[in-house]
């Protein structure tokens, strides 16, 4: 389910084009561009700007330059994971690729808040993943909206459950003779056919 391998995914393009607040802690020289209301070329310190994810991982950030905010949608799901209530979350909306974009700002993340929140809501939410991956695919995706993550996991869950079911039902291919298998009995009952006929009596043979 990770992306980050893949230079080409598409997810991992959408995640990364995300912006993220970030404060400035230090005076940073000719870096004015990065703010559109910045009086100068420079960037004072105290401001607050949005970069997108991959610029953050380019400049390599840190605390000495800049501090990453902690996302919203993320402080919102800290009350329902101490609660234990994320299956009634919909995650789906709070970001479409929720798992991802947190991963890639647990770096960043100085009070390791972000790893326990994303750890914490799938370890309390697959349980409920396999729960509606046995009812109907339909109905299970409008119970709960999912990230992009959990969705395909879903389908995952949805496509095993019903290979099971059928082939607890025997409704599934019926296994097949190999062919090789298949060419070897035809050889034998060819060689079986010849050997009685050498057996019958003379007077009983046809002759051409």
């Amino acid at each position: 389910m990770n992306f980050f391998p893949n230079y080409y995914s598409i997810e991992d393009i959408f995640v990364t084009q995300e912006k993220v607040e970030c404060k400035v802690n230090t005076k940073l020289q000719r870096m004015g561009f990065l703010d559109a209301g910045a009086e100068g070329d420079d960037l004072e310190p105290g401001r607050s700007i949005n970069l997108p994810l991959w610029y953050i991982k380019e400049l390599k950030v840190n605390n000495a330059y800049f501090t990453v905010s902690v996302p919203d949608i993320y402080k919102n799901v800290h009350k329902a994971v101490c609660e234990a209530e994320t299956t009634h979350i919909e995650l789906g909306r709070l970001h479409p690729y929720f798992y991802e974009f947190g991963r890639y700002l647990t770096p960043y993340d100085r009070n390791h808040v972000i790893g326990r929140i994303i750890f914490e809501t799938m370890r309390q939410r697959v349980r409920h993943l396999l729960d509606i991956s046995k009812n109907d695919g339909q109905m299970a995706k409008s119970e709960l909206r999912l990230d992009n993550i959990e969705a395909k996991l879903h389908e995952a869950g949805v496509r095993t459950n019903t290979q099971y079911i059928n082939w607890l039902q025997m409704t599934g291919n019926k296994i097949l003779i190999s062919e090789l298998v298949e060419e070897h009995q035809k050889k034998r009952k060819r060689d079986r056919s010849d050997d009685e006929g050498d057996s019958l009596p003379s007077s009983k043979r046809v002759t051409l």
